[in-house]
């Protein structure tokens, strides 16, 4: 089967990187070739499409029956998550472009992971010769830890000090890169060529919807994503806004971010752009008005710990889609103040999704922008949403999802309960709905059957 990224070679921006200048996809065509056979040749194979699907059954558990809800199924990539097509756009623009930064091709890759991405990028760096530093939380998996030094990387335990905010993980990985490592990271703040390889999963949905609807261009009215470091759900929404300007997607589906709990800074950025830019002469002039104004004030005079998902809802609903002057206004107040609205979370985050714990949301900016332009909003799923959804997981497909792999569809379960009054809050029949099942259980991760959600 031919390589996904060799399928998209023409569309990724590394192949813009190659000799000649201009995008070149025959130099990309080669270079992913050579790198797919060396991943295959670490982890028996390499990139291939992966389902993308409906799933009737968990549509029903989920309580949405009358919708169609697909489920992107990542299990079976690279390294059993999606990390490792974010890694591998990596290799691609170095072996293409740079070498590997600056000419450093002896100095070690670096990444801060909690797990999947750090064994993500073991396995692509064991594939093109290099070492690597991978630092980790004191509470990573010990077989994802192990497999990682069976495939030669480096690991360092990284302690959380005490009143030292941000990913401790995080921090010693920019250390390392200072002392003149090569980032090799899922965080595009770093190491923007990982939202380049994340891209193709959402192309992949795209040419799978094409192909059900017989060939006329794609409908996806609802994306649920879950949300850690950013990365994921960047390269989701950017790849499916360019997927809509060639024509191949209608339009680019309502986007809903999850974050857990005890952890979500993008939530908390959404929170406050939101809040700031809705004054009473900005109430839409429907017939409902004095609903949403009522609302809109009830909401600006909260505290920001008083915000939920149903005046999430309310919210969106008031304000609608946005976009031209006024979206660039918007995002612009993200990129000019970008402090004023993502913030590191105070506590240490927990989470039964521990996969999603970034004490911040690194790549977020484009994340915030497609929830604007598409009138969606984020949601704050409870522990109860997440084990729930694992457990439905489980129960209702064949697939083998890890707890934060499954996180997507806790934002489902949580938009069903949020309520408050809004018609946005509930899935409407016929609505074709995507949730993303983005990485598989390892030794050591709770029993799905046990989870108690209900």
């Amino acid at each position: 089967m031919t390589s996904t990224f060799e399928s998209y070679a023409e569309r990724l921006e590394a192949s813009r990187l190659a000799p000649e200048g201009a995008a070149n996809p025959e130099a990309a065509s080669t270079a992913i070739g050579e790198l797919d056979t060396a991943v295959a040749g670490v982890e028996g194979h390499g990139f291939e499409p992966t389902p993308f699907a409906p799933a009737p059954e968990l549509a029903e558990a989920a309580g949405i029956g009358d919708a169609e809800l697909w489920v992107k199924d990542e299990t079976g990539n690279v390294s059993g998550s999606h990390k490792a097509r974010h890694l591998f756009g990596v290799a691609l623009a170095h072996r293409l472009g740079d070498s590997g930064g600056d000419g450093r091709d002896a100095a070690p890759y670096a990444i801060a992971s909690c797990g999947n991405a750090a064994l993500a990028a073991a396995v692509v760096a064991r594939a093109v010769g290099r070492p690597i530093d991978v630092f980790v939380p004191t509470w990573a998996n010990e077989a994802v830890v192990d497999r990682i030094t069976e495939l030669g990387g480096r690991v360092v335990r990284c302690e959380r000090q005490p009143g030292v905010p941000g990913d401790p993980a995080h921090h010693a990985m920019l250390a390392a890169i200072e002392a003149g490592a090569v980032p090799f990271s899922c965080q595009g703040t770093e190491t923007p060529a990982t939202i380049d390889g994340g891209r193709t999963l959402a192309w992949e949905m795209v040419d799978a919807l094409i192909e059900h609807d017989g060939g006329a261009p794609a409908r996806l009215d609802r994306l649920f994503v879950q949300v850690g470091g950013g990365a994921l759900a960047t390269a989701v929404v950017t790849g499916l806004a360019a997927a809509a300007d060639r024509g191949d997607l209608a339009r680019v589906p309502v986007v809903h971010a999850v974050q857990p709990e005890g952890n979500h800074p993008l939530v908390r950025a959404w929170d406050t752009l939101a809040l700031e830019s809705l004054a009473p002469e900005r109430a839409p002039n429907t017939r409902d008005s004095s609903y949403f104004l009522d609302r809109i004030v009830r909401a600006q005079a909260m505290p920001e710990g008083a915000m939920d998902n149903g005046r999430r809802a309310v919210i969106a609903e008031s304000i609608g889609p946005i976009e031209g002057d006024r979206l660039r206004e918007l995002v612009g107040r993200l990129r000019y103040d970008p402090e004023r609205y993502m913030r590191a979370w105070e506590q240490e985050p927990v989470s039964y999704a521990s996969g999603i714990l970034d004490d911040i949301t690194y790549d977020w900016i484009d994340i915030v922008e497609a929830m604007l332009k598409t009138g969606g909003w984020p949601l704050v799923a409870s522990e109860d949403d997440f084990r729930r959804a694992h457990r439905l997981a489980h129960e209702h497909t064949e697939i083998d999802v890890c707890p934060t792999g499954a996180a997507g569809l806790g934002g489902l379960l949580a938009l069903a309960a949020a309520g408050g009054g809004s018609e946005a809050t509930a899935v409407s029949p016929g609505e074709r709905v995507a949730v993303l099942f983005t990485g598989r259980m390892r030794p050591g991760d709770p029993d799905p059957l046990e989870a108690d959600g209900d």
